[in-house]
This record gives structure tokens, C-alpha cells and sequence, in this order.
């Protein structure tokens, strides 16, 4: 049966399962509440998360090229932004060409291979990435406002194994 003591408000995940366990209630439906509310939550927030970064004048792509590049120094690979982001090869050539375009990235020749080049950071992208960030981690707060400090660093830790156990079962298959 649903995972909410009667007493709890509901919510659309609660409300999924219970349907799910009126038209096949012999189904196990219990991992619906885990699974359910993160992939809730994480189409939920993308929306919200996507119009802080469209008033900021990006996109949800760009923002995440540039904030990768950012946290690795300035400057990576095309291929090592493909590998982080987990998006294909093409996906990173059309988000590099608008971010170049915008005069947020330029491309360099590789040091360490002549026949590549590595992706920069520009100045202006440096100087635009901070009101950014400070944006989407004000939004963020909000969301998790109603979360004591307590029950954040609780939520976080159990994420962050599901999110280790994952990974290593997507590496071994």
C-alpha cells in the first residue's frame, strides 16, 4: 500500500502509486516512492531551474558547459565536456558553437595534441558566471527552505549513496 501515513499530506507521486495499485494491486510499488518523487522533483526543478537561467540570459546547456569549465580551471576538451555532461559528441559541438557565437568560449590548440583543441573560457563568460551561479543557488535555497539544516544533510547523504551505488551498477553493466 502507499508509503503516506493518512495524516500526510499527499502528493502526485502517492497518488501514482495508488492508481498503480488499484489496477495491478499485486505489484510491488513500493520503490515508486523513492524513484517516483527523485524523478518528480528532478522534472520539476529543470523547469523552474531553466526560467532562473532564461532570465539570466542562458540556457540550461550553456549554463552547464560553462560551469563545468569553470570548475575544471577554464578549459577542457570537447570530448572530456561530452564525458562529464553525458551527452554526445554532436550535442557539445552545437552548445560550443552557440556559447561561441555569444563570446562565452573560444577554442585553442591542444598542447598535448596538435591535431585537437581544448575548449576556454572567456572573460566574459568569467564575468557572467557569478550573478548566474548566485541566481541558481538562490533559487535552489528557496526550494530546500522548508528543510531544516538537519533534515538536508540527511537527504543529502542518502542521495548521495543512491547516487554511488548507481553509478558503480551503470559502470559494471
Amino acid at each position: 500500500m502507499s508509503d503516506d501515513a493518512a495524516d500526510s499530506p499527499s502528493d502526485y507521486i502517492a497518488d501514482v502509486r495508488g492508481q498503480w495499485e488499484t489496477i495491478f494491486p499485486d505489484l510491488d510499488t513500493s520503490m515508486v516512492a523513492v524513484m517516483g518523487r527523485i524523478a518528480r522533483i528532478a522534472q520539476v526543478v529543470q523547469v523552474r531551474s531553466d526560467e532562473v537561467l532564461a532570465a539570466q540570459g542562458v540556457t540550461r546547456g550553456e549554463f552547464d558547459v560553462i560551469s563545468l569549465l569553470a570548475r575544471h580551471g577554464g578549459t577542457l576538451s570537447p570530448t572530456r565536456v561530452s564525458t562529464e555532461l553525458i551527452i554526445s559528441g554532436a550535442g557539445v559541438t552545437k552548445r560550443l558553437k552557440r556559447l561561441g557565437s555569444a563570446g562565452l568560449v573560444s577554442r585553442i590548440p591542444d598542447p598535448a595534441d596538435g591535431r585537437g583543441s581544448l575548449v576556454q573560457l572567456t572573460d566574459t563568460a568569467w564575468d557572467l558566471l557569478r550573478p548566474i551561479l548566485e541566481s541558481v543557488l538562490g533559487f535552489e535555497n528557496r526550494l530546500l527552505a522548508d528543510l531544516g539544516p538537519e533534515a538536508q544533510e540527511q537527504l543529502a547523504g542518502s542521495l548521495r549513496d543512491l547516487l554511488i551505488s548507481i553509478e558503480a551498477d551503470t559502470a559494471n553493466s
